[in-house]
């Protein structure tokens, strides 16, 4: 039988054919009845034929089928058997046959639009044909051989009929079935005055009524004589409870057919039974991708839904090709990666190929899948090298290029999925665009419904887009956008972003916008605009881009323009603006939020991970001998991430030097030339004038500088000894420290050193020295230690002469922190030019 490679697709509603009988004074009740009376009772067995365009047969009558073969076609995902055998003409370019307004059965069928289904391979087979998701036709002959009582053959009578179903979008879960009897072509073998009368019933029915399936109109029936005198419409609705539906749009597939009843006058009655083949119905409830007004609609689902352009169309020729490219390895596409591969590509009676699945803008794929496009067809990361040649696209005069991806941005398998498995190129920007508003109408004409995490596998609806090269251009509307219509207007949503904030660049501000929408979800993104006023590479980031309630975090001080859209899938998106100021933020040399008000910000985290920072090296009071290097590298923080940063230094040797920071670090190397105690500071200031900085002494010693020696006493004043603030008197020092002629330092070979206060247990008296400082100025610094639990550091100024000692436990740290044991001028700063020694009150203190 050749439909069973050319054809018909499954259609979920039940045709039924009905019942054929004959009998004495049996006149059945029906839209359209004729009396029938025989002398004996007649049956008859069904049969439907496949014809070829003349009307003639295609093949041999083919019975009935039985009711255990109908529920075996329930197994919808397992038995799609039509979809396997029927071929590419099965599906008509849905452009062709756009609707701008809400989809509504007929009163009765349009013969001329329909005609070239009717014509067609698949629309003459038992499948029938699905012309595209809102029609279904057949055009067959059916009817029966009939038998007498005993089982005696009389002869076969049929006629050639014509079928239609209308799938619906307008609000109604139903599809509507027409079929009518060819005048004139009843067809007899046997004696025509015998068989005339046999009486033929037809309905549309469901399969399984427990599926959620129900149908109504009323049987038609008719004597033979009367079916091929009679050319008029019967119809019947089948309609879908979404009560129970599959996912958050009730989806329910359900079949429906032809079917026949045939009985015996007086005798057992087998039932209906169905003939030519199941069909299938996808109905849905959707909640997000149609206006309100075309929210239920149910579609024929027994093919294999494709989206069509033609190489040959000169409105989207360059899109074309780059998708025929793609869909066909070898053929060289851009991101490069071995093995790529990128689905959608549309295979005669295939299903089970990677297909793709609709997205609307307002979900966060769309967005990755834009972004990564744009890095691609500009080499940005990661792709870079590898992303398409810059002599591939052009977005500038005169070529004014849009760049062109493939899975497309409104699929789940777009190029926000990461895997390289997509293809991205220059072509024209007009073609871009038309492919563009083709595919949108194409999601509506189709009834493709929008993928969401949600959604069962048994709800997903997969598409396919198949390159032809058929010639045609699709006509003066293919490159337009197309109106809803239908029913009540759909409004658009409501949508404000809030009032205007102040917030602290690298610190996140909350937003508390807010959507609505009377007739349903609404989604929801968050962008952004930089102001004149901000510096060029400035950028905001959304913690919940898709949340009305989010915070915004961005990279540099400035004006911000920060836009919340909303769309509800159906009307245009509608956005509200509110300006964000964001203040400057100085840089931190020292901890992040040290110092930091609480109006400056939350405390939170930058936005990238930063070393510690502070100064790294040198550390407090190293020690470095005369004329070796000295590195500075200094860490700073800054949230302000789009700031650019100068370093200052200030050696403190009447050097100092100005350069650009290398990241987050400033970092130079100096000498110094001769012993002393330096301390190093160091400022950040960024391009906002923000400034920050921080500071470390460094030891510098020369065991060739000379030595010191001192003896005599100073009035140590109340507060020095910290075990007694209240003690005064003498206290008397000896030091003589140096550097042995051999010694290479830090520590000096000889000397000691001694402290005590008189009328006080304190008293100091050392031999280990850790370094010796002997300054061209003559200024003087020791270090060392008193047994292992004291450590100190004595200052000495000659001319005048000058003394000062610090004394601490080395447990608490081996440099002077905040607990002092004595320290003859408590407050002044460590560095030998800021000492503040306490001018002695006798002896004397030489440096030699």
């Amino acid at each position: 039988m050749q439909s069973g490679k050319r054809g018909a697709l499954r259609l979920c509603a039940v045709f039924a054919a009905a019942a054929v009988l004959l009998g004495v004074g049996a006149v059945p009740a029906t839209a359209t009845s004729a009396a029938a009376v025989q002398d004996e009772a007649l049956t008859i067995e069904p049969f439907f034929v496949p014809i070829e365009p003349d009307g003639s047969p295609a093949a041999e009558p083919k019975a009935a089928t039985s009711e255990s073969s109908a529920a075996a076609e329930k197994a919808i995902v397992a038995s799609r058997e039509q979809a396997v055998r029927r071929d590419s003409l099965s599906y008509s370019d849905p452009t062709v046959l756009a609707a701008s307004t809400a989809r509504t059965p007929p009163v009765s069928p349009n013969e001329g639009e329909v005609e070239p289904c009717w014509d067609s391979d698949g629309g003459r087979s038992e499948f029938g044909r699905v012309y595209n998701r809102f029609l279904w036709c057949q055009r067959g002959r059916m009817g029966g051989t009939i038998f007498k009582s005993k089982g005696v053959p009389l002869g076969r009578a049929s006629f050639i009929f014509r079928a239609v179903a209308y799938g619906r979008d307008d609000g109604n879960r139903s599809v509507k079935v027409f079929m009518r009897a060819e005048k004139d072509s009843v067809s007899y073998e046997g004696s025509s005055s015998d068989l005339r009368s046999a009486v033929l019933h037809l309905w549309a029915d469901c399969d399984d009524w427990l599926s959620g399936c129900s149908s109504g109109g009323a049987t038609a029936g008719n004597t033979f004589g009367g079916w091929d005198d009679d050319d008029s419409w019967h119809s019947w609705t089948v309609h879908s409870s979404e009560v129970g539906g599959s996912g958050p749009d009730a989806v329910r597939r359900h079949l429906w057919h032809f079917k026949v009843r045939t009985f015996r006058v007086g005798s057992f009655d087998p039932g209906p039974q169905p003939i030519a083949r199941s069909h299938t119905i996808r109905c849905d409830s959707a909640t997000m991708g149609f206006p309100k007004s075309r929210s239920k609609a149910c579609i024929f689902d027994d093919v294999i839904p494709h989206m069509q352009y033609s190489v040959q169309n000169p409105k989207v020729e360059e899109v074309a090709r780059h998708i025929q490219c793609a869909q066909n390895p070898p053929c060289l596409t851009w991101p490069l990666k071995d093995g790529k591969s990128i689905p959608g590509k549309f295979v005669d009676g295939n299903r089970d190929v990677p297909g793709l699945h609709r997205i609307m803008e307002s979900q966060p794929e769309y967005g990755k899948n834009s972004y990564q496009k744009t890095q691609a067809c500009n080499r940005g990361s990661p792709y870079l090298s590898l992303g398409l040649p810059a002599g591939m696209y052009d977005p500038t005069p005169p070529l004014k290029q849009q760049c062109d991806e493939y899975p497309f941005a409104s699929t789940k398998e777009g190029a926000g999925v990461g895997d390289w498995n997509f293809s991205v190129m220059g072509v024209n920007g007009r073609q871009n665009s038309c492919a563009g508003a083709a595919l949108g109408r194409y999601y509506k004409d189709d009834r493709i419904l929008v993928w969401r995490e949600e959604v069962p596998a048994d709800a997903l609806d997969t598409y396919y887009v198949r390159i032809n090269d058929n010639n045609e251009d699709g006509g003066d509307d293919y490159c337009a956008d197309q109106n809803e219509g239908g029913g009540d207007p759909n409004q658009p949503p409501t949508v404000n972003a809030g009032a205007d904030m102040t917030g602290h660049e690298g610190f996140a501000t909350t937003l508390t916008g807010s959507a609505s929408d009377p007739e349903g979800p609404v989604a929801v993104h968050w962008t952004y605009v930089p102001g004149a006023d901000t510096d060029q590479g400035a950028a905001c980031h959304f913690s919940e881009p898709y949340s009305p309630v989010t915070d915004v975090t961005c990279t540099d001080d400035g004006t911000f323009t920060l836009t919340l859209t909303a769309s509800d899938g159906v009307n245009a998106a509608v956005g509200d603006s509110a300006t964000l100021t964001v203040r400057n933020v100085d840089p931190r040399v020292r901890k992040l939020l040290e110092g930091m008000s609480a109006a400056e910000g939350k405390a939170q985290a930058p936005l990238a991970e930063v070393p510690t920072p502070g100064i790294a090296s040198p550390r407090p009071w190293q020690v470095y001998r005369a004329g070796d290097p000295v590195t500075l590298t200094a860490n700073f923080t800054d949230p302000g991430l789009n700031d650019t940063h100068e370093c200052v230094v200030d050696w403190d040797d009447g050097r100092q030097e100005t350069f650009e920071a290398s990241g987050l670090t400033c970092e130079r190397t100096h000498t110094y030339q001769h012993p002393g105690m330096y301390t190093i500071k160091t400022r950040v200031d960024d391009d906002d004038t923000g400034t920050d900085g921080d500071s470390v002494m460094v030891i510098v010693y020369d065991p060739d500088a000379g030595f010191v020696t001192g003896g005599g006493f100073i009035d140590s004043p109340p507060g020095a000894l910290a075990e007694d603030q209240q003690t005064t008197g003498k206290g008397h020092f000896t030091f003589n420290p140096m550097y042995h002629k051999a010694d290479e330092g830090p520590a000096p070979g000889g000397g000691k050193v001694s402290f005590r206060v008189e009328g006080t247990a304190f008293d100091l008296d050392s031999r280990s020295m850790e370094w010796l400082v002997v300054a061209p100025d003559g200024k003087i610094a020791v270090k060392g230690k008193a047994g292992d639990a004291y450590g100190f550091v004595l200052y000495g100024y000659d001319e005048p002469d000058k003394f000062r000692i610090v004394v601490w436990r080395l447990a608490d740290g081996p440099i002077p922190g905040n607990d002092i044991v004595y320290d003859n001028h408590r407050g002044a700063g460590y560095d030998l030019d800021v000492a503040g020694p306490q001018d002695i009150r006798g002896g004397s203190i030489n440096v030699h």
